[in-house]
C-alpha cells in the first residue's frame, strides 16, 4: 500500500525542489525557449501543479524475464532495452546540461545512489564545461545527444549528420577537461534512419534509444510522469527524462517520487 506524503515531506526529501503551477500547449513552450523534448510524435500524497492531489500508483514488480519490446530498425537499430535476465533498469536524462536543473538532478540522483546517463547537447557542453565534469565525477555516463539538437536529423545528408555527432563529441570532449568521449549516441526525437545509424557507425557510437517516456518536457504535470513511469517499468526499461531545454521542475519533482518507488519495488539502475 503506498504511503500518504505529505507536500512538506515531500519537499524536504527533494532538498527544495518545488512545484510550479500551469501549463501550456506546445507552441507556448517552444516560444518560451524550450527545446522540443526526445518524444515519438495510490493514496493521496502532496498536490500536482494541475491543482488535483497526487495519486502515486504501485510500482510493477520486477519480474526477470518481463521486459519492454525492444524496437527495431533492424539488427544494427538502436538499443531500446537492457537486458532483462535480471532486475535492471536505467535512467537517461536529456537536453543538458543547464546550470539551473543540471545540479539539482545531480543531487538527486546522489541522495538515491543512482547512476544515470546524461545524453548531453554538444554547445551546451561546451556553454557549461563545469557541469561536464561535475556529472562525470558523480559516476554518470555521457552520451552524445547531437551539437545543436536538429528535430529533422533524420532527413539530414550524411555530411550534416557527421558534423552533429562529431561536434559534440568534440565539445564533450574539451569541457571535460580530461578528454572523456561518449560511446553512446541518442538522436533527437529519437529520430532514426539508415544514415543517422551508419554515422553512429563511422564515428564508434551506440545508438541509445528508450522505452518509458512520460513526456516530461511537454510539463503534463507531475502525476501524469510518476503514473506513467511507475505504470510501464519493467526489468530492461530504459526511462527517459529531461534536465535541459526548458522548465523542468515538474521533473525533479516526479523524480523524488519515482526513484525511491522503484528501488523499493526491487528495481537496480544500471547505465546501457
Amino acid at each position: 500500500m503506498s504511503a500518504k506524503i505529505s507536500r512538506r515531506s515531500l519537499l524536504l526529501a527533494l532538498g527544495g525542489v518545488g512545484l510550479v503551477a500551469g501549463c501550456g500547449d506546445h507552441a507556448s513552450w517552444h516560444a518560451a525557449g524550450d527545446i522540443p523534448g526526445d518524444s515519438r510524435p495510490g493514496e493521496a500524497a502532496s498536490p500536482d501543479p494541475s491543482g488535483s492531489p497526487l495519486v502515486i500508483p504501485p510500482a510493477n514488480p520486477p519480474t526477470p524475464g518481463v521486459c519492454p519490446s525492444p524496437g527495431g530498425l533492424g539488427p544494427k537499430g538502436p538499443q531500446y532495452t537492457l537486458p532483462c535476465h535480471g532486475t535492471e533498469i536505467a535512467l537517461t536524462v536529456d537536453d543538458g546540461p543547464d546550470p539551473t536543473y543540471t545540479p539539482r538532478m545531480l543531487a538527486l540522483l546522489a541522495q538515491q545512489g543512482i547512476h544515470a546517463t546524461f545524453c548531453m547537447i554538444g554547445r551546451s557542453a561546451a556553454a557549461h564545461p563545469d557541469l561536464v565534469r561535475r556529472v562525470l565525477d558523480g559516476g554518470h555516463h555521457i552520451a552524445n545527444h547531437t551539437h545543436s539538437h536538429p528535430m529533422n536529423i533524420a532527413k539530414l545528408p550524411a555530411s550534416a549528420v557527421h558534423a552533429e555527432m562529431a561536434k559534440a563529441s568534440d565539445a564533450i570532449a574539451k569541457a571535460s577537461g580530461n578528454g572523456y568521449r561518449p560511446t553512446l549516441f541518442r538522436s533527437p526525437g529519437g529520430a532514426w534512419s539508415p544514415t543517422v545509424l551508419a554515422q553512429c557507425g563511422t564515428q564508434g557510437l551506440r545508438a541509445l534509444d528508450w522505452t518509458v517516456d512520460p513526456r516530461d518536457w511537454s510539463r503534463p504535470g507531475v502525476q501524469h510522469i510518476v503514473s506513467t513511469i511507475l505504470r510501464q517499468t519493467h526489468p530492461g526499461s530504459i526511462i527517459l527524462e529531461h534536465d535541459g531545454g526548458g522548465n523542468r521542475e515538474q521533473t525533479l519533482t516526479a523524480l523524488g517520487v519515482v526513484l525511491p518507488r522503484l528501488r523499493d519495488a526491487g528495481y537496480t539502475f544500471a547505465q546501457p
